[in-house]
């Protein structure tokens, strides 16, 4: 199939002719932004292509494109609630309108997760290497942390918001509780089922204690860790934004509440779609991560 002639790039042109020439009596905004979404994606597509040769390129692009082609369409007929199903037009031109206001609910999120997410996996890795290598401390603990880990922060993060002194401090506490109990838990189960003759040849280099954990055990431990944190990450997000919809006065979650408080749909479906972005940025970024600095996975 050629690169330019396939369903995928049909569906992409047939999205933008949509966009110009289908006449609506609904409000639509200036399709600008919504057109540079669509280019996009398709020179994306054409990129993902060309590199991989992979059927599946072409069709997630194509089902993409037909969503939006289908979306476009039954607004523009009228088929849809103008207010609860509004244009793609008027979604994207939210990241036109309320630039400021999303880019500030960036900055605020992301800081709330980096601090939650590496103070999570700091004191994760570190008392998980040191839990799993020390038999009698793992007995003791692991029991009380099998039955703390299982419980959703999303449970007590209401409270949580009511007790701390403040919100801050509340949702890098409940980040925090996301991505600390399975850090931890993996890392003890790393160490503890770790290979005997790895640990039998370090002795028999006499390797001393220090040198054992932080240059055999803890390297032999990190693939695990940093591969497992795009799921982690998502978790901790999901308990961010969660935390956000309760007591927050900035961030992602927060805007998607004020304006589900007013019935503005379209900023809402704008919001939702921003956290797709920001969690998808994030999931190529930790997976560029690994890459780079485990090479010897």
């Amino acid at each position: 199939m050629s690169i330019l002639v396939n369903r995928a790039n049909i569906a992409f042109l047939i999205n933008i002719f949509l966009v110009l020439f289908l006449k609506t009596d609904q409000e639509v905004e200036s399709p600008v932004a919504y057109l540079a979404v669509l280019v996009f994606a398709e020179v994306l597509f054409l990129v993902k292509y060309i590199k991989d040769r992979r059927k599946s390129a072409i069709d997630i692009a194509f089902i993409t494109f037909l969503f939006l082609g289908i979306r476009e369409s039954a607004y523009k007929l009228g088929f849809t609630h103008p207010v609860l199903v509004p244009a793609p037009e008027n979604v994207f031109y939210v990241f036109i309108e309320q630039k400021e206001l999303m880019l500030a609910g960036v900055i605020s999120s992301l800081v709330l997760l980096a601090w939650g997410v590496g103070l999570a996996v700091i004191l994760g890795v570190f008392l998980g290497l040191f839990t799993g290598w020390i038999p009698r401390f793992r007995e003791a603990v692991v029991p009380i942390a099998n039955v703390i880990s299982p419980i959703p922060p999303l449970v007590y993060t209401p409270y949580v918001v009511a007790v701390m002194p403040t919100f801050k401090i509340a949702s890098i506490f409940v980040i925090f509780s996301a991505v600390f109990w399975p850090t931890f838990q993996t890392m003890i189960a790393r160490v503890s089922g770790m290979d005997p003759k790895i640990i039998q040849s370090a002795k028999v280099m006499n390797v001393s204690t220090p040198k054992m954990l932080f240059q055999v055990i803890l390297p032999y431990t990190l693939p695990d860790i940093i591969g497992g944190l795009p799921g982690t990450l998502r978790g901790a997000f999901l308990c961010l934004t969660g935390a956000e919809l309760l007591g927050a006065t900035s961030g992602l979650g927060y805007f998607v509440k004020k304006f589900s408080d007013y019935a503005d749909y379209t900023n809402v479906i704008a919001g939702i779609v921003l956290m797709g972005i920001v969690v998808t940025i994030i999931d190529v970024l930790v997976k560029k991560l690994e890459s780079s600095l485990i090479k010897w996975k």
